[in-house]
């Protein structure tokens, strides 16, 4: 089987890259982890390398900027309608979910 120049160097590349950076279960960490502090240079630089190469931590990363930025607009739970419900509308939804 013959493998095409620019194939065969981007799959070594990748792989090089897939053996010297974290493992995605500790990218997942490490991303947390940089939204509260600065990580060394070392970890973030191994941490590029890994999100070149890896989809997957790269959307973890933008839907744990997304959380932390919705925190931010809304830092306190919304209050609980259920408080402000008639017995009768309380009723009428519980039943409405036992049916579904």
């Amino acid at each position: 089987m013959n493998i095409e120049p620019n194939n065969w160097l981007t799959a070594n590349v990748v792989g090089l890259l897939a053996r010297i950076t974290p493992r995605c279960h500790d990218m997942t960490r490490l991303i947390s982890r940089s939204q509260d502090a600065v990580l060394p240079v070392g970890t973030r630089i191994k941490m590029r390398m890994h999100l070149w190469i890896c989809a997957w931590c790269v959307r973890y990363g933008v839907q744990v900027r997304f959380v932390r930025t919705a925190l931010r607009v809304c830092p306190e739970p919304p209050s609980s309608p259920a408080g402000k419900l008639s017995e009768d509308a309380k009723q009428r939804l519980r039943q409405a979910l036992s049916i579904a």
